[in-house]
């Protein structure tokens, strides 16, 4: 009998399908910003980690609530650090020299995802741990500690309780503004070994466990098992990077083409090949651009792409600025 020698997750049924017609958000860990960036490229209207990437419920949920909220940061909620100043809620690509111009760098993009949010017919969760850092004194959660030092924090690990009372009262107060939006909750396959490898199990432990409550409790969520497929599909280090811990680009390709077929129907498949041909000539190595073989190849694919602009709006501004260069 043929055998099989490695564990295949079934997908599971989505109760909906994607199409360009529908406007995405995710928010979460760096796993949620490479899924992002795949709707990206394949011409999804998709906003990317308004707030950097973030990695625990609690941060996720206080993210949720300010752009439903869409209250502008003032100066006095930064804090000064190494020369920059940081808002504890956001990564620290957001941090700039100047506290007025770090502000206005976050406001601005609060404003514009906050109209995502409230627009959007799918929004994409990616937890990473439950682990958080709380500001002594407040208690309020971070985001990042942008190298703070310890002393200014306390650690400790979210119950599943607490996960999803949190993630509860974010997701009802959006429902209230956005009702049509459809939730997708995904646990991160980057293990967080730093707070120890026994602790990390424990965690993501109660990240499944909340989002399976979650998705008892509300039927517009839904969970796509991206843990599963890269701990278990994929169960061998060739499927990492340098560190051990973090999938490679083989995996993360694996993980988003299991996701297609989760949600994209086999028709609208057909479209995303057509985008996918396009980025990829666009991205060819031109050897003689005088040649007639050349503008025959510009030719061909700049049609492609007008062809799909007027079909469906697409933008593809950089690809044809790369075939024409």
């Amino acid at each position: 009998m043929p055998q099989s020698f490695r564990t295949i997750i079934p997908l599971p049924r989505a109760p909906f399908s994607l199409s360009h017609k529908d406007r995405l958000v995710t928010i979460g860990s760096c796993f949620s910003e490479h899924i992002g960036k795949y709707f990206a490229a394949y011409k999804f209207d998709t906003d990317i980690n308004p707030f950097g990437q973030q990695y625990n419920p609690g941060s996720i949920a206080t993210a949720l609530d300010r752009l439903l909220s869409a209250k502008p940061y003032s100066a006095d909620e930064l804090v000064k650090h190494d020369e920059l100043y940081h808002s504890f809620d956001h990564h620290g690509s957001f941090s700039l020299p100047g506290k007025e111009e770090t502000a206005a760098a976050i406001n601005e993009r609060l404003q514009l995802s906050s109209e995502k949010l409230k627009q959007a017919t799918v929004l994409f969760l990616t937890f990473g741990t439950a682990h958080v850092f709380k500001l002594k004194g407040t208690g309020r959660i971070v985001s990042n500690c942008h190298k703070i030092p310890a002393k200014e924090f306390d650690f400790e690990m979210l119950s599943t309780e607490e996960i999803v009372h949190l993630l509860s009262q974010s997701l009802e107060a959006l429902w209230q503004v956005n009702p049509a939006v459809r939730v997708v909750l995904t646990v991160s396959p980057v293990r967080y070994f730093a707070f120890g490898h026994f602790e990390n199990s424990v965690s993501k432990g109660r990240l499944h466990d909340a989002s399976y409550q979650l998705t008892q409790k509300y039927p517009q969520t839904f969970y796509f098992p991206a843990y599963e497929i890269v701990m278990d599909e994929l169960r061998d280090y060739r499927f990492f990077a340098d560190d051990m811990l973090h999938p490679n680009k083989l995996a993360i390709d694996y993980v988003w083409e299991q996701l297609v077929k989760t949600f994209i129907p086999v028709k609208d498949q057909e479209l995303l090949q057509e985008i996918d041909e396009i980025t990829t000539a666009a991205n060819h190595r031109v050897r003689n651009p005088d040649s007639e073989a050349h503008q025959k190849f510009k030719e061909k694919y700049l049609a492609k792409i007008k062809a799909l602009e007027e079909k469906y709006g697409f933008d593809f501004a950089r690809e044809v600025e790369l075939i024409n260069r």
